[in-house]
């Protein structure tokens, strides 16, 4: 018969059972700084037995570890100021890029003022029929647009910012997709475009975004041409 205990165990005295500690549980942080070398080296140097005190070579020998170490943490110090200004300095030149025009990897299309810019799209193949399908912020499908028979490469597509109804959408962020077939019915590989006017640059735990028409949001690492 197997029994199995629960709740705490006590002794033979009724006194709860305590868990023995591990005499080898680490204490402390687990890397050293200078300070901490520093003060093991005075300590060693505080307690040496003074009938074999430490020779030349041997003190000469940390003294030269303790240097070495000294000197790379001093390097790694300046290499961190050194990528920091250089974060500031990028950062910087990215101001410039406010009120120019930029496309960047993406199916964005912001509306500003009733109007959305025109933007691109690339065909890997020729479409034997192509749509396009606008939805807002929220999902929904606002415009279906027929371009019919595509040739492969680079289209323009140009949205009048109105919604099935005709009826001017309201400003802010939206996405395309495009819908290709070929001859067979087979899908149209494609690559999207987002199109724009650099409106303001936002820096997030050093990560920077530029503002595009005040409602689209792209990585830098995205944009592919600025105008």
């Amino acid at each position: 018969m197997t029994v199995s205990a629960t709740g705490s165990t006590t002794t033979s005295t009724g006194l709860p059972y305590l868990e023995p500690q591990n005499p080898n549980k680490p204490v402390g942080d687990s890397t050293l700084d200078r300070q901490d070398f520093m003060t093991l080296f005075i300590t060693q140097l505080q307690y040496q037995d003074p009938m074999k005190p430490m020779d030349s070579y041997e003190m000469a020998s940390q003294m030269a570890q303790f240097s070495n170490m000294e000197a790379t943490m001093k390097v790694a110090d300046n290499m961190e100021k050194l990528l920091n200004y250089q974060i500031s300095q990028n950062n910087l030149q990215l101001l410039g890029l406010i009120g120019k025009g930029v496309q960047a990897i993406g199916d964005q299309i912001g509306v500003t003022s009733g109007v959305a810019k025109p933007t691109e799209f690339a065909l890997a193949t020729p479409a034997d029929r192509c749509f396009v399908n606008v939805y807002d912020a929220a999902g929904h499908l606002v415009d279906i647009e027929t371009l019919g028979y595509q040739e492969s490469g680079l289209h323009q597509f140009a949205w009048d910012a109105k919604n099935s109804k005709g009826e001017t959408v309201a400003d802010g962020a939206y996405r395309y997709e495009v819908q290709a077939t070929d001859a067979a019915g087979q899908q149209v590989q494609v690559e999207y475009r987002t199109t724009g006017t650099v409106t303001g640059v936002e820096f997030n735990s050093g990560v920077a975004t530029v503002q595009v028409d005040n409602h689209l949001s792209m990585s830098v690492g995205d944009i592919i041409t600025v105008e």
